[in-house]
C-alpha cells in the first residue's frame, strides 16, 4: 500500500473520485448516479455520507516527479506544483491566498511516479476549492515572485527531511533498485538542483504535468455531488490524453552498496508484484504489516531496546511494486539479526492460529489507521495514478477488492509470495558514520 494511506474512514466517509475533470451538470437539478462520466471523457466516483464539516479536496497527476525526459531534475515536481500555487492566476488569487483565506491547510507531495496537491478546507468552501484548484492547475500561471517562493519552500522542505534517519537510505536503495525510470530518482531536490532551472523550463513541465486530461480530482469529507458543477474546464489549447506511465527498469543487483550517512544503518530492498496483481500485492502489505508494523510487528517488538530507528514497508506501485525496509542508529548487529531471521521465517508458513490472529489485526490496521478526509484522499488518489482505483483500501467496503484480497489471505499463499520475490535478487545497502570534517 501506499504508505500511511490505510484508512477505516474510508468505509464511512464520503469520497469523490473525478478523472480527467471537466464542466460536470447542474448537479442542483440533476441527479446524478454513483458512477459515471464526465463531459470531458473522464470517469467520477461518488461516495456519499455524512462526516465532520470539513472536506479535502486534491489534484493527483501521474508525472514523474523529476521530469519527462533529458537530465533528471530531483524535486522538479515539487517546485512546479508549488510555483503555481504560489502564483497569482489570471482571475482571483493564488491558491495558497485562497487556502490562508478560509483558515484551511495546503500540501503538495511528490512521489517518483506521481505530484499531489491537496488542501483542507470547511466543508461549505469544498466547491470554491475545486474552483481554485481547478482554474489554478488546469490553466497553470507561473510568475517569477511565486517561484522565488516556491524555491525557498522546497528547500526548506529538503532540510527538514534531512532529519529523517532513513530517508538517505530509502533514497538510495531506490537508486540501486532501479536502472531507469522515475522510481530510480529522488523526487526532493536540494538548492543546487534548483540552482540553473528557469521559469520557462518549470513552467514547461506545468503544463505537460498538470493537463486537465492527467488530472486525478479527489474531493472526501462532508461533501455532495454539487461540487461537480465548480470544476473548471482547463485551457482549450491543452493536451489531450493522459500521461502514459513511464517505464521502470530493473538494475542487474550485484552486492551491497556503501553508502555514508550521520549514523550507521543498513537497508534492504526487492522489486515486488505490481498493483495489477491485487492477490500477492495484499500479501506483501499482510507481510510488511506483520513484521514492521510499529509497537506490534515482530520485528518491532524484537528491537524495541535496541535504540534502532527501524521501518519497514510495501509501497504499491504501477509495476512493480517495492518491498523495503531501513534501520538508523542503535544496534546495528542486533537489528541486522533479527530482520534476517524474521525475512526468513517469513518465507513459511505461519501456524493456522498464529496466521489467524496476524490477519485479524492486519485487517483491523486497514481499518483504523486514519480517519480524516485529507488521509481518504490520499488513498483514492494514489491507487487511482498508480493505475487501480478500484483496488484503494475501502473502495466497495468490505466486499471490495482490497479487504476481499486481505480476508482470502491464507499461510500458505502468503509463504509462497515472500519466498518468490525474496529469494530474487535485491539491494543492500550499507552506511558508515561520515568522517567529522579534518579528521
Amino acid at each position: 500500500m501506499h504508505i500511511g494511506a490505510v484508512m477505516r474512514a474510508a468505509l464511512v466517509g464520503a469520497a469523490l473520485v473525478l478523472s480527467t475533470p471537466g464542466a460536470g451538470p447542474d448537479t442542483s437539478t440533476v441527479p446524478l448516479p454513483l458512477t459515471g462520466t464526465l463531459s470531458g471523457g473522464g470517469t467520477y466516483l461518488i461516495r456519499p455520507a455524512g462526516g465532520a464539516a470539513v472536506a479535502a479536496v486534491a489534484l493527483w497527476y501521474r508525472a514523474p516527479a523529476a521530469g519527462f525526459e533529458g537530465d533528471a531534475v530531483p524535486g522538479l515536481g515539487r517546485l512546479a506544483a508549488s510555483a503555481v500555487a504560489a502564483s497569482q492566476p489570471v482571475t482571483g488569487t493564488s491558491l495558497s491566498a485562497f487556502v490562508h483565506q478560509t483558515g484551511g491547510r495546503l500540501s503538495i507531495s511528490t512521489y517518483p511516479e506521481s505530484v499531489a496537491i491537496s488542501v483542507v478546507v470547511p466543508a461549505d468552501r469544498a466547491a470554491a476549492a475545486v474552483r481554485a484548484m481547478t482554474r489554478s492547475y488546469f490553466s497553470p500561471v507561473m510568475s517569477e515572485p511565486g517561484l522565488v517562493m516556491a524555491r525557498r519552500s522546497v528547500i526548506e522542505d529538503g532540510t527538514v527531511r534531512a532529519y529523517d534517519r532513513g530517508a538517505a537510505i530509502t533514497d538510495a536503495i531506490y537508486a540501486a533498485l532501479f536502472a531507469a525510470g522515475p522510481a530510480k530518482i529522488p523526487p526532493y531536490g536540494s538548492s543546487g538542483s534548483f540552482s540553473t532551472l528557469t521559469l520557462d523550463a518549470v513552467r514547461a513541465y506545468a503544463e505537460r504535468a498538470f493537463r486537465p486530461a492527467n488530472a486525478v480530482l479527489v474531493v472526501t469529507g462532508a461533501v455532495d455531488t454539487s461540487v461537480l458543477a465548480a470544476a473548471l474546464p482547463g485551457r482549450a489549447d491543452a493536451p489531450a490524453g493522459a500521461e502514459k506511465a513511464t517505464p521502470e527498469t530493473l538494475a542487474s543487483v550485484s552486492g551491497p552498496v556503501a553508502a555514508r550517512g550521520a549514523e550507521p544503518g543498513f537497508g534492504l530492498g526487492w522489486a515486488g508484484p505490481p498493483i495489477s496483481d491485487e492477490r500477492e500485492a495484499t500479501a506483501f502489505d499482510f507481510i510488511a504489516d506483520y513484521l514492521f508494523y510499529p509497537d506490534t510487528g515482530v520485528v518491532q517488538k524484537a528491537v524495541r531496546t535496541s535504540g534502532s530507528s527501524v521501518v519497514g514497508t510495501f509501497v504499491t506501485y504501477h509495476d512493480p511494486g517495492v518491498f523495503l525496509m531501513t534501520a538508523s542508529g542503535g544496534d546495528q548487529a542486533t537489528v541486522r539479526t533479527v530482520v534476517d531471521a524474521a525475512l526468513q521465517a517469513i518465507r513459511r508458513p505461519l501456524s493456522r492460529a498464529a496466521f489467524e490472529a496476524a490477519r485479524h489485526q492486519f485487517v483491523y490496521h486497514i481499518l483504523s489507521d486514519g480517519e480524516t478526509p485529507a488521509e481518504l484522499a490520499d488513498t483514492y488518489g494514489w491507487y487511482a495514478v498508480e493505475g487501480n482505483a478500484g483496488y484503494a483500501p475501502g473502495e466497495g467496503g468490505v466486499s471490495g477488492a482490497y479487504l476481499s484480497a486481505a480476508n482470502a489471505l491464507t499461510p500458505e499463499f502468503v509463504a509462497a509470495t515472500a519466498a518468490k520475490y525474496l529469494d530474487r535478487p535485491g539491494v543492500s545497502i550499507s552506511v558508515a558514520p561520515q568522517p567529522v570534517s579534518g579528521q
